[in-house]
């Protein structure tokens, strides 16, 4: 007899691919998430696209640069002040309620901060 997929989980090294891909993903889309459950609090999935990768591959092996992967944030709000095409950063992830199954990740973090850039452009005159 085998034993039920109930007992397995597939771990996911969260910290490590914040690390790896500078934790600065901008926002494709948006929606809310509510835990039919109950079990845990509600927020948002982030639908994001990975603007850095610095992991070395294998040779041959493509990066992960401008892939998108979605992301739950489960902050207890729906709203979370961000829109499409902003710079995000990613907080506090839930080791705990995150995994890889079907070959999927489901990543789950309490928080998602956005990513001010200086709207202010560099001196570009020319010194007389």
């Amino acid at each position: 007899m085998a034993i039920k997929r109930k007992y397995q989980k597939t771990a996911v090294l969260g910290n490590e691919f914040l690390a790896d891909t500078g934790n600065e993903y901008k926002v494709v889309a948006q929606r809310a998430y509510i835990d039919k459950k109950g079990i845990l609090p509600n927020g948002v999935i982030l639908t994001l696209q990975i603007i850095h990768d610095k992991n070395k591959y294998n040779h041959g092996e493509d990066d992960m640069t401008f892939q998108t992967f979605d992301v739950y944030v489960l902050c207890g709000a729906n709203d979370v002040g961000v829109k499409k095409g902003d710079l995000v950063s990613l907080h506090e992830f839930m080791e705990d309620v995150s995994y890889y199954i079907n070959f999927d990740y489901i990543l789950r973090f309490r928080e998602v901060t956005k990513i001010e850039k200086s709207s202010a452009l560099p001196n570009l005159e020319k010194s007389k």
